[in-house]
């Protein structure tokens, strides 16, 4: 079981327990540790539920960016970056950002 998908499943617990700000969290976390374990799906559910617990919490764009936090090799900018094209739909920068993180290494 990956990092990404216990992350999942604790936000989860958290988000059937009543605690959405914890569940949000986890859900960032498993968002980033998605990309940051070369996970090959692409983490839709994650993102579905990031977006739902932000609006349901009222919570602008930019507030929400400020909680991604990284702890792989992608930074907490490039997370934030893969966070903004995903709850836009754009893929295309999405695969752009992970083309250019992995010409850096």
């Amino acid at each position: 079981m990956t990092n990404s998908t216990l992350y999942f499943k604790l936000a989860r617990s958290e988000e059937k327990a009543g605690n959405e700000c914890a569940a949000l969290l986890f859900y960032l976390s498993s968002f980033c540790e998605s990309f940051n374990s070369s996970a090959k799906d692409y983490p839709y559910g994650t993102v579905a539920k990031i977006r739902m617990l932000q609006n349901r919490l009222s919570l602008p764009d930019q507030f929400l960016f400020d909680l991604m936090h990284s702890y792989g090799p992608l930074s907490d900018a490039e997370c934030q970056e893969l966070l903004s094209a995903s709850i836009y739909g754009n893929i295309t920068s999405v695969n752009a950002i992970l083309a250019a993180s992995t010409n850096m290494d």
